[in-house]
């Protein structure tokens, strides 16, 4: 899956969580409240938003042609995000809809900036390596938002099985995430030029490893770029099922 691919998954969770929180119920024992839809909603603009500044915002501010865009692109991001913030802390209060409708209509315009102008552009600038490199910058900060956010396990009781084995599929992409970095800080015994105890062995493990071999590439570099699939292909399943649907 490449970055294009994930902007549109992305696009269509967001578009779904808008269709749904507006005729959502409050109460207890409302699992999918309107109050926890849109937190939702906030938790993946947000996670979209850092995923964007992270993958295709820095290379695109370096290019004069695209520089001015992306600063009101993400202009209109800030705006949005701190009109549903604001509108979480407030509750169900009197004019909610309203203001939720407001808010969602700046996200529609935004992601639809996004969509025909920010996108393209990248596309038409971008080197092959060049995205390549952002879809895994993109992968990257959505992992990170994920585990900064506290538990990654849903509660057992209010989602189905596949969406419990689809959170712990991220969850093990963040332990091998967390490895590999705790690898790289191991010292090696002194003294010996073997690894240490735990420690890998880049050249056996990245000459051993199944998959895709490229001529002349470096054991180490091969077995980063096998690490880095695996943690993507763990990724996508921790996104809800999204339909595609247009909310406007």
């Amino acid at each position: 899956m490449d970055i294009w691919q994930r902007i549109e998954n992305d696009h269509a969770n967001i578009a779904q969580l808008i269709h749904e929180t507006p005729n959502a119920l409050n109460g207890p024992g409302v699992v999918r409240s309107r109050e926890r839809l849109l937190g939702d909603l906030v938790d993946e603009l947000d996670r979209h938003g850092a995923a964007l500044a992270a993958s295709l915002y820095p290379p695109l501010q370096r290019d004069p042609r695209t520089a001015r865009l992306v600063d009101e692109v993400a202009r209109e991001q800030a705006a949005f995000m701190r009109d549903l913030r604001a509108l979480a802390r407030r509750g169900g209060t009197s004019g909610w809809l309203d203001r939720f409708e407001d808010a969602t209509y700046a996200v529609d315009h935004c992601l639809h900036r996004l969509v025909h102008e920010l996108v393209p552009a990248a596309r038409a600038l971008l080197s092959a390596d060049a995205v390549e490199q952002a879809g895994h910058a993109y992968v990257r900060a959505k992992l990170r938002s994920l585990r900064g956010r506290g538990s990654a396990l849903p509660d057992a009781e209010l989602v189905g099985g596949a969406a419990t084995g689809a959170a712990i599929a991220a969850v093990a992409g963040l332990a091998l995430l967390a490895w590999r970095l705790a690898s790289r800080q191991r010292p090696a015994s002194a003294g010996s030029s073997a690894p240490a105890r735990g420690q890998p062995s880049f050249g056996r493990a990245g000459n051993a490893a199944p998959g895709e071999r490229r001529g002349g590439e470096d054991p180490r570099m091969r077995q980063e770029r096998l690490l880095d699939e695996a943690l993507e292909e763990t990724f996508p399943a921790s996104d809800p099922i999204a339909p595609k649907r247009i909310t406007r």
